[in-house]
């Protein structure tokens, strides 16, 4: 039996160095740069959106650059496991890598074009498939946890974001509303807040607005505060209770984050408001990642004390070193698949000329939707143009806007003249960007929604409309209408109107304002030459992969001198009808585009583009 015994010894050690050799050999490095090489090539367009968000809003997503890091570094961490574990070709892995690949082509030229955090998945998935592939399931179970972390690189959907974080948000202002408050009864000072707007009122009866709490704001770095969590857990302990427990607490340290982010500025603001704007706003999210590291590291270190980790004896001797032969035939099958994808999707791109990036494009002579008239034969401007702040600038994403109140002139008898807001704001060639609309910022701002959101029909005057015969089609019926013949530089001027514009529908819904009046909110979107009555439309209008140009206009009304969603559509139709001519001469004439006749450059801007 021993002699036996010693035959299958021996056998096994001679066949390993044959099967297996040093990871770092010249045959494997040279099969490593091709695999990467070819993942590259296919996911490329991925990663330099992703360092593109990154490097664009480094205080929401400036971690990712360090996630594939710490992913590394945890990996380095079970070397001894994965250089001990069973090493085998593991051909079911095919399975994950090909899943990866179909929904990553699927998320950029499928039917869901450009949804980035999708995409994301995928690439993830795709990565550890080929891992699995090479290494079988004893190693890439090791690689589970480094590759579920590579997640938290991934730039989450501004709509996804929002829903999560606004909760959050209203808590952050009114914990920073009870501290500041507290303070203030110190040092003469009060504190209002309305949603998550917070205004410190000076004892001399200033008032400080906080611009960083504004409704659209969200709840700062709550990302990081997750990823830096799981860091911890991952890298402190690997017992699951005390990881767990260590990520159910991100949640807790961001919002006590952003409370004393919040209070920290409303205490600024008494001193000068600029400090509660722009690089210090930032300066300030980012060093409260210290704390919130210190937070976690001391409730990891109490977890050890109240239970401490039964440590494993380390094993004697040196580590074993890591073990590979990628010079096999799935390897070669590997990279004919992954070059295969990125060739195949490169030649799809090219072939049904799809523009998975878009081209800005703007109005004729860059004519901005302030320049629409301010009085219009039944309307006439109330007061100024609402001018934002930086803050609420930068979280509108676009400086083509309007904020303008109309009053009507010639009321019916016997009844106050009624008044509506008219906000209209103007975006291209941002894809991924979800439009602010009331069923997000109103709440977020803390206006009760005491309604569903509902498709309105507007019923506009179109008795001056012409049909425009060589644009329309059978199915597609074009009509042009005359600009206002108050306004000097355009007056009388034809354009075309959008598309479907005569069966436009604005999505409508009641609000509570503070005060307790009612307010009516509605909105629709003209987005390449067509319209579209909510969010979720404008991506698949707008952003057409057949379209080189990509643009939307937001148009939307808000009244409180309204009482029904009937009143307040017949207002907007009123209004919108006497100014939607104007309004499209801030908007290029997709006809014009998809006729190759503009913009004059298109065909040197073409030549930018690539896929």
């Amino acid at each position: 039996m021993s002699t036996v015994s010693t035959k299958r010894e021996m056998t096994s050690k001679d066949v390993a160095p044959r099967a297996l050799t040093d990871w770092n050999t010249p045959a494997n490095l040279i099969m490593l740069a091709l695999i990467c090489l070819s993942m590259g090539g296919l996911f490329y367009r991925w990663f330099l959106k992703q360092s593109e968000f990154s490097s664009r809003q480094l205080e929401d997503w400036g971690h990712a650059f360090f996630v594939p890091v710490i992913a590394g570094y945890l990996i380095w961490q079970r070397r001894r496991q994965i250089a001990e574990a069973t090493q085998r070709v593991f051909l079911p892995g095919l399975l994950a890598v090909g899943t990866g690949i179909l929904g990553y082509l699927t998320f950029s030229i499928g039917p869901i074009p450009g949804v980035h955090m999708g995409q994301g998945l995928f690439v993830i998935l795709t990565m550890w498939g080929a891992a699995l592939v090479f290494f079988g399931p004893a190693v890439a179970r090791w690689l589970v946890l480094p590759a579920a972390y590579l997640v938290f690189m991934i730039t989450v959907s501004e709509g996804v974001m929002l829903r999560i974080t606004w909760p959050l948000q209203l808590l952050a202002s009114d914990g920073a509303h009870i501290i500041l408050s507290l303070i203030g009864m110190l040092f003469g000072f009060t504190v209002d807040v309305d949603g998550n707007v917070l205004t410190v009122i000076s004892g001399t009866g200033i008032e400080h607005p906080l611009n960083v709490a504004e409704a659209c704001s969200g709840m700062r770095m709550v990302v990081a505060f997750i990823a830096l969590a799981g860091a911890v857990a991952l890298l402190s302990t690997r017992e699951w209770w005390k990881r767990i427990t260590l990520m159910m607490l991100s949640i807790p340290v961001a919002l006590l984050m952003n409370i004393t982010r919040v209070a920290i500025l409303g205490l600024a603001t008494l001193g000068d408001s600029n400090l509660a704007a722009g690089e210090a706003h930032t300066l300030i999210g980012t060093l409260l990642l210290l704390p919130g590291l210190g937070l976690f590291l001391a409730v990891g270190w109490s977890l050890e004390k109240i239970a401490p980790t039964i440590k494993e004896p380390k094993p004697k001797g040196e580590a074993p070193r890591m073990r590979l032969n990628l010079a096999r035939p799935v390897t070669a099958v590997m990279l004919v698949v992954l070059f295969g994808s990125a060739i195949g999707m490169g030649w799809a791109i090219n072939y049904y000329k799809i523009h998975l990036n878009k081209l800005p494009i703007y109005a004729p002579g860059n004519r901005v939707v302030s320049t629409i008239p301010r009085e219009t034969d039944s309307w006439v401007q109330v007061g100024a143009d609402q001018i934002v702040s930086a803050e609420v600038l930068e979280e509108l994403g676009t400086a083509n806007y309007v904020t303008r109140v109309f009053m009507e002139k010639n009321p019916p008898e016997g009844q106050q003249a009624r008044i509506i807001e008219l906000h209209a704001a103007y975006y291209t060639d941002q894809i991924d960007t979800v439009p602010h609309v009331p069923e997000r910022c109103f709440v977020g701002a803390g206006i009760t929604q005491s309604g569903e959101s509902t498709p309105v029909p507007l019923h506009l005057d179109q008795s001056g409309w012409l049909l425009d015969q060589a644009a329309s089609t059978q199915d597609r019926p074009i009509y042009t209408a005359s600009t206002s013949r108050r306004w000097s530089d355009t007056r009388g001027k034809r354009v075309r109107l959008p598309q479907d514009i005569e069966n436009v529908r604005i999505r409508t819904s009641k609000y509570l304002s503070q005060g307790g009046r009612e307010l009516f909110a509605g909105y629709f979107f003209v987005a390449n030459g067509g319209v579209a009555a909510s969010a979720e439309e404008v991506r698949f209008l707008a952003f057409d992969l057949r379209n080189d140009y990509a643009f939307y206009l937001k148009v939307q009304f808000n009244s409180q001198t309204v009482s029904s969603y009937d009143e307040f559509a017949a207002v907007s139709s009123s209004l919108l009808s006497e100014l939607l001519p104007d309004l499209m001469l801030c908007v290029p004439d997709w006809v014009e585009v998809q006729n190759g006749r503009y913009p004059a450059d298109r065909h040197a801007n073409e030549s930018t583009l690539g896929d």
